[in-house]
Order: structure tokens, then C-alpha cells, then sequence
């Protein structure tokens, strides 16, 4: 599957050889300091550990679930759905990152809404959700930009690092579910 997001910029399914892309854009600590399901440091065994849920994850679904952003077929990111039982819910939970030099030019914006449109078009789900820590005030624009409205402050409601972490609860309704 190859989703043009805009020129340069496209969704395709994650690879084993991203491996190496992975090792590097994941040893930034400002990626795990904003995501909750990456691991720092990022190992060799968490690539492929995740790689294997990945090419799992694709296989129950018939169709992947997980895609690469690539900027001229360079891994620069991840993007997804989560708790997705397709044909059995009308839900999913979104999730992203971005390999830092990327940050700040309107992809993920870009990637979220192409993800939304996805989702509800074919797909046919009629909500997205997706949680941001409370301090991540970028993700959370993001999602604005694309639709997202903020349905709830979750307090201390993520364990890392030994502390407890507000989180923001932002959903997408579908446009035939808006009312």
C-alpha cells in the first residue's frame, strides 16, 4: 500500500530493512520523552520486537495497520491505529512520531489527516481517538488542525520514568456521526 500524502511525502508499509532507520531517528530521547510505547534507549531488540507486532498486526488485519511516513522513500516517522478491530468496532486510536529534523514543516499534520481520511472513507470507522501528554502542546495542535476536539483532561493518568503524567484525550467523530 503507497499513500501519497504530499509531494515527497508518502505512507507505505513498514519494512524489515526500515531497521536501521528505526536505530536511528528512535535514540532521540525527545521522541520518548512524548510517546508512551517507546522504549529508550531504543535497542536492536526493540526494532525487532516491534517489527514483529508490526508484520503480526498486518496479518490479523489482512491489510497493514501501520505505515511508514517516508520522505522520498526514507523511513522518517511511524503512523498508526491501535485498539482496531475492523468490521468488529466503529473505533480506533490513532498514534505518530517524527524523526526530529522533520519537526516543524506541517508533515504530521498532513500524515494525521490523510490517516483520518483513511479511516473514515474506506475504512468506514466513525471515531479516532488519541491521547497526548499533557505538556506536548505541538501534538495536540496537530490534532486540532485536523479535526481533533479535546474531550478530556486525564489526571495522572500515564505511569513513566517513576511519575505519573497528565494526559489530553482528543476524538474524531466521522462526518456522518457529527451532530
Amino acid at each position: 500500500m503507497h499513500l501519497e500524502v504530499r509531494p515527497q511525502i508518502a505512507l507505505t508499509e513498514i519494512r524489515p530493512a526500515d531497521k536501521p532507520a528505526l536505530l536511528e531517528h528512535l535514540a532521540a530521547r525527545e521522541i520518548y520523552e512524548n510517546t508512551l510505547r517507546i522504549p529508550y534507549p531504543y535497542t536492536e531488540d526493540d526494532a525487532d520486537q516491534w517489527l514483529a507486532m508490526v508484520a503480526q498486526s498486518t496479518r490479523e488485519h489482512g491489510r497493514p495497520v501501520h505505515w511508514a511516513i517516508r520522505q522520498n522513500e526514507r523511513l522518517i516517522g511511524c503512523c498508526g491505529f491501535d485498539h482496531l478491530a475492523l468490521g468488529r468496532s466503529h473505533r480506533a486510536e490513532i498514534g505518530y512520531w517524527l524523526a526530529e529534523p522533520y519537526w516543524g514543516r506541517g508533515i504530521v499534520t498532513a500524515v494525521v489527516g490523510k490517516l483520518c481520511e483513511h479511516a473514515f472513507g474506506p475504512w468506514g470507522l466513525g471515531k479516532l481517538s488519541a491521547y497526548v501528554f499533557a505538556d506536548n502542546a505541538a501534538s495536540a495542535r496537530v490534532l486540532e488542525k485536523c479535526g481533533f476536539a479535546q474531550e478530556g483532561y486525564l489526571r495522572r493518568h500515564f505511569f513513566k520514568d517513576g511519575r505519573f503524567l497528565d494526559a489530553r484525550l482528543f476524538a474524531r467523530l466521522a462526518e456522518s456521526l457529527r451532530r
